[in-house]
């Protein structure tokens, strides 16, 4: 089978066995994508190609390594070959993502009745393909441990006990899901009790202390995109972008050569998250680095978007994170257990602002909050502020 194709197949197949698309992405595909330019999208996928182009970029045959004995960067290109070469010699592959894991595991059937009459509920509201499958997900791993036929009090207030562990944004996404399906069980008359009183408010959820680079990691960040990779123009533009105003992914691939005004130096967009219009005036630095990318790297096809793919094909909503997540790993920087996508950036701006001496609504306004409270989570990343508001620790408990 052709590279490409192969390729093509084999993403699917993830796609297809609940992984998520990031995943997909920075673990497999884009190794494939290497491979296939190198020695061509119309040649016959074999081991032995595969393993010439592996030692021709890694300086030898990682394949035939241990994959505990490589460093991180070694250790996905090892996994992403093993396992396009399993998918050509079997059509599937093993191992899987935590999540696809758990959807795979069967129902009973009278659980897999109701996740179905569910789903079927969403569809008849209009939710997306992706709010449908991220509600299946989280509902398939509850019925997995809180079967209908045997609820209980007892038993949703364990699982909900279970979900603090998980991360702010992913516990509030675990509870709405979960108490909206029990909602349709008890409008549904499969379960006969109104278990919504067992929910925490979305106020009580513990908060997870952003990730935060300092100005100095930062300018390593972007060196290394300024001078290492393939489309460093644009990725050293994009990276430099997020870093000054603090963009969003979604902002940096719906943004158009119209939202910048050249005449006064300003990039107005509106937002991707809240759609509300941002103003941010370009510095010498941002504006010779749009306008070099612009002029000397980016293919001009008509498209209205600044920043495209090198075939001129438009960004989609992993490939920001994903370059940026890349260059964190390989720029040299101790991520040492923190974040390391795009949104590091942005918390990376605000608390740098804030440890500068900027307040909470300069922070607010310049990463275009709909109110200040969603940049109070900055404040705990102040450590400077909060030494002031340390308390003496009571006699007693010395």
């Amino acid at each position: 089978m052709q590279i490409n194709r192969l390729s093509e197949e084999a993403a699917k197949w993830l796609e297809k066995n609940q992984y998520t698309p990031h995943t997909i992405y920075c673990n497999y595909v884009r190794f494939w994508n290497g491979l296939a330019k190198s020695v061509g999208e119309g040649a016959e996928f074999c081991n032995s190609i595969a393993e010439g182009y592996i030692a021709s970029k890694y300086g030898r045959n990682i394949l035939s390594v241990a994959p505990k004995a490589l460093p991180s960067k070694e250790y996905r290109a090892h996994r992403a070959f093993k396992a396009l070469e399993e998918f050509h010699d079997t059509g599937a592959i093993s191992g899987t993502s935590i999540a696809g894991s758990v959807v795979r595991k069967e129902l009973p059937t009278y659980e897999k009745s109701i996740i179905e009459s569910y789903m079927r509920h969403l569809e008849s509201l209009g939710h997306s393909y992706k709010s449908k499958r991220t509600s299946y997900g989280i509902v398939h791993h509850y019925l997995l441990h809180c079967p209908v036929s045997g609820i209980s009090a007892r038993q949703v207030l364990v699982y909900l006990n279970g979900i603090a562990s998980s991360s702010q944004q992913t516990a509030k996404a675990k509870l709405k899901a979960i108490r909206r399906f029990l909602a349709y069980c008890l409008e549904a008359q499969f379960v006969a009790e109104d278990y919504s009183g067992l929910f925490p408010p979305a106020n009580k959820i513990r908060t997870e202390i952003p990730s935060a680079y300092t100005p100095a990691e930062i300018t390593v960040l972007l060196d290394y995109l300024g001078n290492n990779n393939k489309n460093r123009k644009r990725n050293y533009a994009i990276a430099l972008l997020i870093a000054f105003y603090g963009y969003r992914s979604g902002d940096i691939v719906d943004m158009a050569l119209g939202d910048i005004d050249w005449d006064n130096g300003i990039i107005r967009i509106a937002q991707s998250k809240t759609k509300n219009v941002l103003e941010h005036r370009l510095c010498p630095r941002t504006d010779n680095a749009l306008a070099s990318y612009l002029l000397e790297e980016r293919i001009d096809n008509g498209s209205p978007r600044v920043f495209l793919k090198e075939d001129g094909g438009q960004l989609n909503s992993i490939s920001v994170p994903a370059m940026i997540s890349n260059a964190f790993i390989n720029c040299g920087i101790s991520i040492n257990g923190r974040k390391h996508g795009s949104h590091s950036l942005r918390h990376s701006l605000a608390s740098n602002m804030l440890a500068s001496g900027s307040g909470i609504m300069e922070v607010s306004k310049a990463l275009g909050h709909e109110s200040v409270e969603a940049a109070r989570i900055y404040a705990k990343v102040d450590t400077r502020r909060l030494r002031l508001c340390e308390l003496e620790v009571p006699a007693d408990a010395q």
